[in-house]
């Protein structure tokens, strides 16, 4: 067990939830642009070689980031008011290999898309796919079907909307997104996350709670209840959401406890809770009030042997907002001391 890293699990007290254990960041992002609410979602993309891969970080006022894995930036791609961003592998598309990414695009009203060259790392933003009836594009987050189909979910912030979209190549350089099917939580929702492993999508209703849908888009509309935004293990608002996966099947979601800036963990087999944590100040400054998350569990060079978490720092030590990268092994290790 890696004691430094997480304190000897000493327990830090919350002013509103129960105890969570002490974990430190291992590397930083420089601080995006713009000022005041800006930073706010990250995913990490893998390239050919792992020492190569990037953080994709949104700056919701004036586009995406990518950084390197020491956190410095490797490129800003104008591109509007992009609010929550994922991406999958080897998109269809005719010629060499792209892997895409897109983005909740608020200043377009719709979903924002960039597809990625893994031979140069470049990111480049294709135009933005309308969606109708949405109001205010909030979450996003992608599906990759067993069929191979690629599905995107986006969220309109009020009254809970969630769309899919079946996103395809038509040639000329258009990609698709055509509406396969539509619900709703009820109130405020923006973080979401699909597991491709077994087909489930999990949803953050900010202030009432985690649920979860089948994401094919033959599953119905009715939601799935999974854990309560009860206001000691899960803060209000419940934002960034993520799976630590375990085996076929099995894991952790993981989602922000933005209210008491901790993070909290839960059985994704039974919906209990596992984990509550803190990344506090260390080497690096802590987090606080996050929004945006990603787990990437796969080794990511020396530093990250297997994996990363990253999350959104509402208020870094400059006064600006950007992106901490913890070590996955540090979570895993106070999981694996929770469940003895």
């Amino acid at each position: 067990m890696r004691l430094l890293a997480i304190f000897g699990l000493g327990f830090l007290a919350a002013c509103s939830g129960a105890p969570a254990v002490e974990i430190t960041a291992v590397r930083e992002t420089v601080a995006v642009a713009s000022s005041g609410d800006a930073a706010d979602d990250p995913t990490i993309w893998l390239a050919p070689d792992p020492l190569d891969s990037l953080v994709l970080g949104t700056d919701k006022q004036a586009g995406l980031y990518a950084y390197n894995l020491d956190g410095s930036i490797a490129q800003h791609i104008p591109a509007g008011r992009v609010n929550n961003v994922d991406l999958r592998y080897d998109f269809a598309l005719p010629g060499p290999r792209r892997d895409i990414a897109v983005a909740s695009d608020r200043t377009n009203i719709g979903l924002a898309v960039f597809l990625i060259d893994p031979e140069t790392r470049h990111v480049e933003a294709w135009p933005t796919i309308p969606v109708a009836d949405v109001a205010d594009p909030y979450g996003a987050c992608l599906y990759q079907s067993e069929s191979g189909a690629l599905y995107a979910f986006l969220t309109d912030k009020e009254p809970g909307t969630v769309v899919q979209l079946l996103l395809r190549y038509e040639g000329e350089g258009v990609i698709s997104g055509t509406e396969v099917r539509r619900f709703a939580t009820g109130s405020t929702t923006e973080g979401c996350v699909a597991d491709d492993r077994t087909g489930r999508l999990y949803i953050a209703e900010e202030n009432v709670a985690l649920w979860s849908i089948g994401a094919e888009p033959d599953a119905g509309t009715e939601l799935t209840h999974f854990a309560d935004v009860d206001g000691r293990f899960l803060v209000a608002d419940a934002e960034g959401v993520a799976i630590i996966p375990r085996g076929d099947a099995g894991g952790w979601l993981i989602v922000s406890s933005q209210g008491d800036s901790r993070y909290v963990t839960y059985d994704l087999d039974t919906g209990e809770p596992a984990l509550r944590f803190a990344v506090v100040d260390g080497a690096l400054d802590g987090t606080s009030h996050t929004d945006g998350l990603d787990v990437f569990p796969l080794p990511l060079g020396p530093e990250f042997p297997e994996g990363v978490f990253v999350v959104q720092d509402d208020e870094e030590d400059s006064g600006g907002q950007n992106f901490k990268l913890i070590d996955l092994r540090d979570i895993r290790a106070a999981l694996s001391t929770a469940e003895e």
